[in-house]
C-alpha cells in the first residue's frame, strides 16, 4: 500500500506538470464516454430492453397492411378483433380506441383524454391496479359501462392522491362515472409516442381507461388498436396466417353489403396482410433506423477518441523515453516503470469516467425533457451502469497499452545508445511513429465519414425546412374546444354554437381572424376516405383514390392563408353537397381539366360538387408528399369541427387565456384543451430530423477537433525531435522554405491518406444512409467537397504552425540542442 501511495503521488505530480496534455486527454475521453453512454442508453431503452411486464416477449401488436394502396400498418375493426379473440391463440387479447370526457362541477371544465378498452386490456400486460380493481366482462355491457380507472398521474394531480377515490362518482358532461381503480405509477399505455406508427390519434398521455362496449353501432368501425398475449407454443407466423383468414372473412362480409365495390374488395383482399409484431418492436418502428445510425456514429466517435488518446499517450511517453532510460540505468526495474505508467493511465481514466457520468446524466435529463413526447419508453431512460463500466475498462486498457508501448519496445541493449545520443530520437521511435501515423490515418478517415454524414443530414434538414407547409404558421394558434353533447344534441344547435364561438374569438383584441377545422395541418390527425370522380375511370388499382377529408367554415382558408387557385370559397351559409379540393386532387381526378363544377363520390356518400380548388397542405411530416385533400362546409357535420384556428396580430401565446375566458363565458362546462402555437408545432414536426442532425454534426465537430489536435501533436513532436537535423540543414545552406515544405508535406501526406480512406468508406456506406436523406443524394459532390475542405483546412493549419516553427531554428542553438 505504501508503494501504491507513492505511485499515486508521483502520477498526480507528473500529470500536474503537463496540464495541457492532462486536460486534453481527460476531456476528450470524458466527452467520448458520455456520448456513447447517452446514445446507448436511448437505444437500449427503446430497442433492446424488455418491456417492464411479465413475459413481455409474448405480447404482440396486431396491424394490417394493404400494399396495393401503399398503406402502412393500419388499425382493425372490432368485428375483426372479435374473430381474432375467439381464435383460441391468445391467452388474453384487447382492443382500444381513443376516448374523451369533460369533467365538470369543479368550477372550471377539464378535458380528460384516455382510451376505451375491452375488459382483458390489463390482463394482456399482467398489471394490477394500484388501488381498486380492473375491468370485468360485466363492465363492458350497456348500463354498466359508466365506470372509469384513473392513471396514477391524474389521480395525484386532479384528486390529490386521495386513497378514498375508489367508489366515488366523478361528474362528467357526458354523465357521471364511478371510479373503480387507480393504475400504478408509470403505467400510461397507450401514449402517442408508443403507438404513433399505427394509431396516430392516440392520446399524448393516457389519463384514464373506460370499458369499451361493443354494440352493433360500433362493431364495423375501423379505428381500433389490437394487441394480445400469445399462448405458449403459438408462433407469430401461425397466428398471422389464421388472423389473415379471419380478416378476409370479414372483408367478404363487407363485400356483400357494398356490391358496387366488389372489384375494390377483391384487389384489397389479394394483398391484405396481418402483421404480428412484438409490442416492444412496434413501438420503435419509425425511429429504429435513426437510432441504429446514431449508435454507429457514436461508436465511431469512441474509436476516434480512443485513437486520439493512444496518440497522445504515445507522444507523451516517447517524449519521456530518455527519462525512462535514465531511471532504468540507475537501477529501476522494467516492472516499476510499467507500474508507474499504469497508475498514471488509471488516474487519467478515472478522472474522465467521473466527468463522463456527470455529462451522461445531464444529457439523459435533457433528452427526457425534450423528446419524451416524441420517443417511446422515455420514462425508462437511465444510465446503463454495465455499459458504462465496460467503456471505462476499455478506455483503461487502451490507455495502459498505448501508454506503456514505448517501454515495451525499448530493449535493454538500447539504453547505452539513448544515453549517448545527443538527440532525443532512438531506434524505438520509428516503431512508435509508424503506429502513431497509422492511428492518425484511421482517425482522419473516421472524421471524414462523420463529416460526410453530418453534411448530408444538414443538407437534408435544410431541404426539409425549405418545404412550404401550405399555410402560414406565424402568429397562428390552434385551440381545441368540444361542445357538451347533451346540450348541443342536434346539428342545428352545434352549428349555431360553433358560429357563436367563432364570432367571440374574432372579437378578442389582437385577433386578426378565426376559423374552425376538424383536423389541423401538421398534427398528423386526419380522416381518409376513398373517392372517385363521377363519370371518369380511376387510374388507381382499387378503382378509387384515398383522400383526406376536413370540415371547415367559410373563413378557414383566409385564416390559414391557404391560397385559392380557382373557383370560390365557402359562403357563411354554404349547405352540404359542395366541396373544395386541393390542387393534387384536382389534377389526379380530372387531369388537364378544370375541376370546378365536377362531381366526386366520397366513400359511400352521395356525390358532391366541387366549387373551388386550393393549395396543398402537409398533414403531418414535411418530408411526405401532400395527399389528395377535400374540404366540406361546416353544415355537413358541425360536430367534427372543434379545432379553432386563430390568427393574431400579437404574440399568440397572449391570446390563449383570453380565448379560454371567451369559451367559459359562453359555456362554463365546455373545456379548452391543447392550445398549440403552430410555429412550435412546425418545430416539433422536424424534431426527429433536428435531433439526428444535431447529434451527428456534434460528433463530426468533435472528431474534427480531435483529428486537428492529433495532427498538430504529430507535427510538433516531429519538429522537436528533428531540431538538430534542421540546424545542420540550415547551416549547410538549406532554405527555410525547403524545411517548411518538407514538414508540411510529411504531415499532409498522413492527412491525405486518411482523407482517401474516409472518402472510400463514405462511398461504400452511401447506400446505407440513403434512407435518412431528403432532397440530396448519398453521393452528393457538393457535400463531399465541403467535407474535404472542412477537414483539410484545419489539417493544413495544424501542419503549418509547427513547420513554420522549424524554419525559425537558429543553427547555433540547434547544434548544441540535447
Amino acid at each position: 500500500m505504501s508503494t501504491l501511495f507513492q505511485d499515486l503521488k508521483f502520477g498526480l505530480r507528473m500529470l500536474a506538470k503537463n496540464p495541457g496534455f492532462t486536460a486534453v486527454a481527460v476531456l476528450t475521453l470524458a466527452l467520448g464516454l458520455a456520448a456513447v453512454n447517452t446514445i446507448f442508453a436511448v437505444v437500449n431503452t427503446i430497442l433492446l430492453r424488455p418491456l417492464d411486464f411479465p413475459d413481455s416477449e409474448r405480447i404482440f401488436s396486431l396491424s394490417q397492411t394493404v400494399p396495393v394502396i401503399k398503406s402502412g400498418p393500419m388499425v382493425a375493426s372490432l368485428a375483426e378483433f372479435q374473430l381474432w379473440e375467439k381464435s383460441g391463440l391468445f391467452e388474453h387479447a384487447a382492443a382500444f380506441g381513443r376516448a374523451g370526457y369533460t369533467r365538470i362541477g369543479t368550477g372550471r371544465a377539464e378535458r380528460l383524454i384516455g382510451v376505451s378498452v375491452t375488459p382483458d386490456f390489463f390482463r394482456v400486460f399482467g398489471v394490477q391496479p394500484f388501488l381498486g380493481r380492473g375491468f370485468e366482462a360485466e363492465d363492458a355491457t350497456p348500463g354498466h359501462d359508466n365506470v372509469i380507472i384513473l392513471s396514477h398521474q391524474l389521480w395525484m394531480s386532479s384528486f390529490g392522491g386521495d386513497r378514498g377515490i375508489v367508489g366515488r362518482s366523478i361528474l362528467m358532461s357526458e354523465g357521471p362515472m364511478t371510479v373503480i381503480g387507480v393504475m400504478p405509477p408509470r403505467f400510461d399505455f397507450p401514449r402517442l409516442a408508443d403507438v404513433r406508427t399505427i394509431m396516430f390519434w392516440a392520446p399524448d398521455q393516457t389519463q384514464f381507461w373506460t370499458p369499451l362496449t361493443i354494440t352493433q353501432a360500433v362493431v364495423e368501425r375501423l379505428n381500433y388498436y389490437v394487441l394480445g398475449r400469445l399462448k405458449d407454443g403459438v408462433t407469430p407466423q401461425r397466428a398471422a396466417e389464421q388472423f389473415r383468414a379471419s380478416a378476409v372473412q370479414d372483408f367478404r362480409r363487407q363485400q356483400l353489403k357494398f356490391p358496387a365495390y366488389r372489384d375494390t374488395f377483391e384487389r384489397l383482399i389479394a394483398t391484405l396482410a396481418v402483421n404480428l409484431v412484438p409490442l416492444r418492436d412496434s413501438m420503435s418502428w419509425d425511429v429504429r433506423g435513426t437510432l441504429w445510425m446514431l449508435l454507429v456514429a457514436v461508436a465511431l466517435l469512441l474509436v476516434l477518441v480512443l485513437s486520439n488518446l493512444g496518440n497522445l499517450l504515445i507522444t507523451r511517453t516517447a517524449n519521456r523515453l530518455r527519462q525512462y532510460v535514465v531511471c532504468q540505468a540507475l537501477g529501476a526495474t522494467r516492472w516499476q516503470l510499467l507500474r508507474q505508467s499504469c497508475v498514471e493511465q488509471a488516474l487519467l481514466t478515472s478522472a474522465a469516467a467521473a466527468i463522463s457520468v456527470v455529462l451522461t446524466l445531464w444529457g439523459l435529463s435533457i433528452i427526457r425533457t425534450v423528446a419524451a413526447a416524441r420517443l417511446p419508453r422515455m420514462y425508462d431512460l437511465s444510465l446503463d451502469t454495465r455499459v458504462a463500466a465496460l467503456m471505462v475498462i476499455l478506455s483503461f486498457t487502451v490507455a495502459m497499452v498505448f501508454g506503456a508501448l514505448p517501454l515495451v519496445v525499448l530493449r535493454n541493449s538500447m539504453i547505452g545508445s539513448v544515453l549517448q545520443s545527443e538527440s532525443r530520437s532512438s531506434t524505438g521511435d520509428r516503431r512508435t511513429n509508424l503506429l502513431k501515423s497509422c492511428l492518425m490515418v484511421a482517425e482522419i478517415g473516421g472524421s471524414m465519414v462523420l463529416l460526410v454524414g453530418a453534411g448530408l443530414l444538414i443538407q437534408s434538414f435544410a431541404n426539409v425546412m425549405r418545404v412550404n407547409p401550405g399555410f402560414d404558421p406565424h402568429n397562428l394558434v390552434c385551440i381545441t374546444s368540444s361542445p357538451n353533447p347533451k346540450i348541443y344534441q342536434s346539428n342545428a344547435k352545434q352549428l349555431a354554437h360553433v358560429r357563436e364561438l367563432l364570432d367571440a374569438f374574432r372579437s378578442i383584441p389582437g385577433v386578426e381572424s378565426a376559423g374552425v377545422v376538424s383536423f389541423p395541418p401538421l398534427s398528423g390527425e386526419t380522416d381518409v376516405y376513398g373517392v372517385r370522380a363521377v363519370g371518369k375511370p380511376s387510374a388507381s388499382a382499387t378503382g378509387e383514390e384515398a383522400a383526406e377529408c376536413r370540415i371547415v367554415d367559410s373563413r378557414y382558408f383566409n385564416t390559414m392563408r391557404i391560397p385559392l387557385i380557382s373557383g370560390r370559397g365557402f359562403r357563411e351559409d354554404e349547405p352540404a353537397g359542395f366541396a373544395i379540393v386541393n390542387r393534387k386532387m384536382a389534377q389526379r381526378l380530372w387531369p388537364g381539366e378544370d375541376a370546378v363544377g365536377k362531381q366526386f363520390t366520397p366513400a359511400t356518400d352521395p356525390p358532391v360538387t366541387v366549387i373551388g380548388v386550393v393549395g396543398d397542405i402537409h398533414s403531418g411530416s414535411l418530408e411526405s408528399e401532400p395527399r389528395l385533400q377535400y374540404y366540406l362546409p361546416l353544415a355537413a357535420n358541425p360536430s367534427w369541427a372543434d379545432k379553432f384556428m386563430i390568427r393574431t396580430r400579437i404574440d399568440p401565446a397572449a391570446v390563449v387565456p383570453l380565448a379560454q375566458q371567451v369559451v367559459w363565458k359562453l359555456d362554463s362546462e365546455q373545456a379548452v384543451t391543447h392550445p398549440q402555437i403552430m410555429e412550435r408545432l412546425l418545430e416539433s414536426v422536424t424534431l426527429e430530423r433536428r435531433f439526428q442532425t444535431g447529434l451527428v454534426a456534434g460528433f463530426a465537430a468533435a472528431t474534427l477537433l480531435l483529428a486537428s489536435v492529433g495532427l498538430f501533436g504529430i507535427a510538433s513532436l516531429s519538429v522537436v525531435r528533428r531540431t538538430r537535423e534542421f540546424g545542420i540543414r540550415l547551416a549547410l545552406g538549406a532554405q527555410g522554405s525547403d524545411l517548411l515544405w518538407m514538414e508540411l508535406s510529411r504531415t499532409l501526406m498522413i492527412a491525405g491518406a486518411g482523407l482517401a480512406c474516409g472518402v472510400a468508406a463514405s462511398l461504400a456506406l452511401g447506400r446505407t444512409v440513403a434512407g435518412f436523406l431528403y432532397g440530396v443524394t448519398a453521393w452528393s459532390p457538393a457535400v463531399y467537397g465541403a467535407a474535404v475542405v472542412t477537414l483539410m483546412v484545419p489539417a493544413f493549419v495544424a501542419a503549418w504552425i509547427p513547420a513554420r516553427r522549424a524554419t525559425k531554428v537558429d543553427p547555433m542553438v540547434a547544434l548544441r540542442y540535447e
